[in-house]
């Protein structure tokens, strides 16, 4: 049946219920909130989404989900509810919009509720770059790296050790400031252009700008020791 409301831009929040090192971890309570309900009032607060879609195979994450203002319009299948690329979960949601609706979306936001102090200011930032650059396939959040990849060394027999990167570690090289600025993807938000998601394959496409966020909003959930530092910020935030 075709939807008579035509979206653009939609958001996909991903929140499976198999999360290994921390069980559930997307609806355990930061600040006496499910983590999920930050992305999804972050995503409720855009000014450019069209549709907040909760993409999860989980009948509480889909409860909460719903109770937070998201939409959970299909039960995420089987084999996307495992350990898989994120591209084809989005790409499973933008497939359900466009067969409910009738017509082809623009860009899709893949978001996921481990970036809990994301804004809604930064996914809008992410799109309305896409949107300002038309040599841009996709837009991602990222932090800027102090852990210098021309700092890292491989591990080789015996404690042994060897650069990652060619070169010596001397000089410049052991500069921060003498180095290049380098960013990594924080995993709050990655709006990608329809037509580059199915034919690249790709959240990120090959042509793709970022948008930088601070430290302090880039905390990304992924160890239990994480959800404490969370916690913790979130307590400064609140002044107590």
């Amino acid at each position: 049946m075709v939807n008579e409301k035509k979206s653009e831009i939609i958001g996909v929040i991903h929140a499976r219920g198999g999360s290994k090192r921390i069980p559930l971890k997307n609806i355990k309570l930061l600040g006496g909130r499910p983590l999920i309900s930050y992305m999804i009032k972050a995503a409720l607060g855009s000014r450019l989404l069209d549709r907040v879609i909760v993409s999860t195979d989980h009948p509480e994450i889909k409860r909460i989900s719903l109770e937070c203002g998201a939409e959970v319009p299909f039960v995420r299948p089987p084999h996307l509810a495992e350990d898989c690329p994120s591209e084809w979960v989005t790409r499973h949601a933008v497939e359900f919009v466009e067969n409910e609706e009738g017509h082809k979306i623009n860009i899709v936001v893949t978001m996921q509720p481990t970036t809990p102090f994301c804004l809604a200011d930064d996914i809008d930032e992410c799109i309305s770059l896409l949107l300002a650059e038309e040599g841009l396939n996709s837009v991602f959040s990222v932090k800027q790296i102090h852990d210098r990849p021309e700092w890292m060394f491989r591990v080789k027999e015996n404690s042994a050790a060897e650069l990652f990167m060619s070169g010596e570690m001397k000089g410049e090289r052991g500069v921060f400031q003498s180095l290049e600025r380098m960013v990594i993807p924080n995993g709050a938000a990655y709006a990608t252009r329809r037509d580059s998601l199915f034919t690249e394959g790709a959240i990120i496409s090959k042509k793709t700008g970022v948008h930088i966020m601070p430290p302090e909003r880039s905390v990304d959930i992924d160890e239990p020791i994480d959800m404490l530092f969370a916690e913790f910020l979130f307590l400064q935030k609140e002044g107590k």
